[in-house]
């Protein structure tokens, strides 16, 4: 940086900014057009917030060098929520400030800047040590005065120069990355100098009422980051949801002798359901299907099974195949659990092609009694992972187990083209084993697998408190007057091909299949639903919290199309500027890194809600999940089953679940359908309303909720059904 710079940067005062009422992602950019000239402007910075982190630190790069470099200060209130490495940088200033000051000698304005680029931890560890960045943690209290996980969350900011000038803002922003850089993030920022409402004195009396001891913030407990010990730091612990490798440790190759075999953890205990599952694969000569309700274990008892059949068919290898990257890394963590650390096979086969080689050789030479593989359904169908399986298969001394997970996906002809017959013993697992109008897909996997051997329904799962009740309501979602124009004219194009003789069950003709498919794009971006979420969030006694809203119905395979991504932003806009929520998209653009971090942002509490799209129906484990809306969905019975099933899985101090679906109203057709088109109508909704009973069956409000779709039930003549 030029000299004259710097010294423009010592003499500016705040009002010198140009300082707007609000900054909104998509419109402003928070870290230019905010955080960096009002850090740049300012001698203290004060930040109370739910997360901080230093990527957010090196993202403001330049607004924190100068900040610096004026011998400015920064004091932060934050969550104990801490990332794992930026709580170790900052112990290590604390606890000797004279080592890290050693290694970071700070010249000039640039290079502060360009050790907080490139150097996040050694620059949060030097600003801890200088005595720049001071920090305190909040943790909440009950009613009794006890602390509890609970989130401090409150996002409040407050800039001040040498003139006692301050600006304040609050908003949706954490101090991260995600919160500067990638979300969808909103703040008000107010101006001391143009404060007539006192809002700016309120602020910083507020954070003033954090910081100094004396004082006390009701409902929290303040301490000086110094002063918390490992057990209470440990506790509150940034959940990791970094997949499980194995590959060679610093130390050498002792980790395969350490994890060669299962250890069942001493504190899992297995239901009688799950053993009974156990026995019924034993019984059917170590091959079948675990049908299995989501929430009910699958995973788990998939590997007790493994377990078992390790203690007598040594050396095993398990070969574990999922569809999503997702549910791989959740295997990873489970495997762990039993004390395997698997290869992962999936990305880059570079990445896991010499490691899947040694792993053979290391079990042929028996350095360890187990191999566990785990793999992605498209890396298991290629290529080269089948020529490599089998060259190994024919091995008669060693033993290879099958796990599929949610089964039903391998029913394509090329899945079931790559299931090795070499491999005798297997188990598929789904809640949902049968293939939606494909009874070939559905044969063809059932027949490889030995068929449904062990089943544990939803309803049985409920009944024995496995999975927690729910309460069901069914929202009515009126179409605008354009939407029923072009529905009333797509229904009567549909009718007329189909010659009276609709039938869903046969193939259609790419014309029928084109029509279809634009009718239900139509019912599923339909324009009221954001306005018609509006008002159910306004009639909640609380905001959601846990929540899901899915807005997807198309397979995950497809490609998210425009309208598509159009309503996950107006969604989340929604959810984020009128409802305050802090929530985060969940598709297959986002990266695995990125999906990962959404998971664990959502786990952790930092995240109220997901918006997911085509993704969070089949087998990842959100436990926490409290609340869904379904804006989207198929009549599938596979992905309202998921999806119910996603909700329903117990928790600590988790009652029940809530579940609100918005439900595309067919219009009043006046006679504008001629009998063939209202036949073909009438099919459509029995298929709509079969899947809204199933929903109202089990739920504990299941007849009042029916009961509000009586009018169409009418309408159409279904009031049987």
């Amino acid at each position: 940086m030029e000299f004259q710079d710097q010294v423009n940067n010592f003499n500016m005062q705040l009002p010198d900014l140009n300082i707007k009422l609000s900054y909104r992602t998509g419109r402003d950019r928070m870290v230019e057009d905010f955080y960096n000239p009002c850090l740049k402007a300012s001698t203290l910075y004060r930040r109370a917030v739910g997360y901080f982190t230093s990527h957010g630190l090196a993202l403001a790069a330049k607004g924190v060098a100068s900040l610096s470099s004026r011998k400015g200060k920064m004091r932060l209130v934050a969550s104990p929520f801490l990332n794992p490495e930026d709580v170790e940088a900052i112990r290590s200033a604390i606890s000797d400030p004279a080592s890290v000051l050693e290694n970071i000698v700070v010249r000039n304005l640039t290079e502060i800047e360009d050790s907080l680029i490139n150097d996040r931890l050694n620059a949060l560890a030097w600003l801890a040590a200088t005595g720049l960045l001071e920090i305190k943690l909040a943790l909440r209290l009950d009613s009794n005065g006890e602390v509890t996980r609970g989130i401090y969350h409150e996002k409040l900011g407050i800039f001040s120069d040498t003139s006692e000038n301050h600006i304040s803002f609050s908003g949706s922003s954490n101090e991260t990355s995600g919160g500067l850089l990638e979300n969808f993030e909103s703040i008000k920022a107010f101006c001391s100098w143009t404060d007539r409402d006192g809002r700016v004195k309120e602020d910083i009396d507020n954070f003033q009422a954090l910081w100094d001891k004396d004082q006390e913030t009701p409902g929290l407990k303040i301490i000086d980051f110094s002063e918390v010990g490992n057990n209470l730091l440990e506790r509150f612990r940034y959940p990791s949801i970094q997949p499980v490798g194995w590959g060679l440790t610093e130390e050498g190759d002792t980790s395969y002798r350490r994890q060669g075999q299962f250890n069942f953890p001493n504190e899992l205990e297995l239901r009688d359901y799950q053993k009974a599952a156990l026995s019924a694969w034993s019984e059917a000569g170590g091959q079948g299907v675990f049908s299995m309700a989501t929430g009910s274990g699958k995973t788990l008892t998939a590997l007790a099974l493994a377990t078992k059949v390790s203690q007598k068919n040594s050396p095993l290898v398990v070969i574990i195949i999922c569809p999503y990257l997702n549910l791989c890394h959740q295997w990873n963590q489970e495997l762990s659990n039993f004390s395997i650390q698997p290869i992962s096979c999936f990305g880059k086969r570079e990445d896991w092609e010499s490691k899947l080689e040694e792993g053979y050789q290391r079990l042929k030479a028996r350095l360890g009694d187990v191999l566990s593989i785990v793999t992605t359904n498209a890396t298991f169908t290629s290529n080269t992972f089948k020529a490599k399986l089998k060259s190994r298969v024919v091995d008669r001394g060693i033993f290879h187990l099958i796990i599929a997970d949610e089964v039903h996906n391998l029913g394509s002809k090329k899945g079931i083209e790559s299931l090795p017959e070499q491999i005798q013993l297997r188990l598929g697992l789904s809640a949902t084993p049968n293939r939606h109008y494909d009874p070939i897909g559905t044969e063809a996997v059932l027949d490889y697998f030995g068929g449904v051997c062990f089943e544990y329904s939803m309803e049985i799962a409920m009944a024995e408190g496995h999975l927690c009740p729910y309460r069901y309501y069914p929202v009515l979602v009126e179409m605008t007057d354009e939407e029923i124009e072009s529905y009333l004219k797509l229904t009567n194009q549909i009718a007329r091909l189909f010659h009276g003789n609709f039938d869903e069950k046969k193939e259609v003709s790419p014309n029928i299949q084109r029509l279809m498919i634009k009718r239900a794009k139509l019912l599923a971006n339909a324009n009221n639903k954001i306005g018609v979420l509006h008002k159910t969030l306004e009639t909640l006694t609380e905001p959601p919290q846990k929540a899901i809203f899915y807005c997807g119905e198309g397979k995950t395979t497809d490609e998210i199309e425009e309208d598509e991504t159009r309503q996950i932003q107006k969604v989340a806009r929604l959810l984020g500027e009128e409802h305050h929520l802090r929530v985060r998209s969940f598709t297959f653009r986002e990266k695995p890194k990125e999906r990962d971090d959404v998971l664990r942002d959502f786990k952790s509490g930092f995240l109220d809600g997901i918006v997911a799209i085509r993704c969070l129906d089949e087998g990842i484990d959100l436990p926490e999940l409290r609340m869904g809306f379904l804006l989207a969905s198929s009549t599938n019975p596979r992905q309202f089953i998921q999806r119910r099933g996603r909700l329903l899985r117990n928790a600590p101090g988790k009652e029940r679940a809530i579940i609100y679906d918005f439900i595309v109203q067919p219009p009043d057709f006046g006679g504008e359908l001629d009998d063939e088109a209202f036949n073909m109508e009438r099919n459509f909704f029995q298929k709509e309303l079969k899947r809204i009973s199933e929903f109202c069956k089990l739920a504990e409000n299941g007849p009042e909720a029916l009961s509000k779709l009586k009018p169409l039930r009418g309408l159409y003549n279904l009031l049987s059904t």
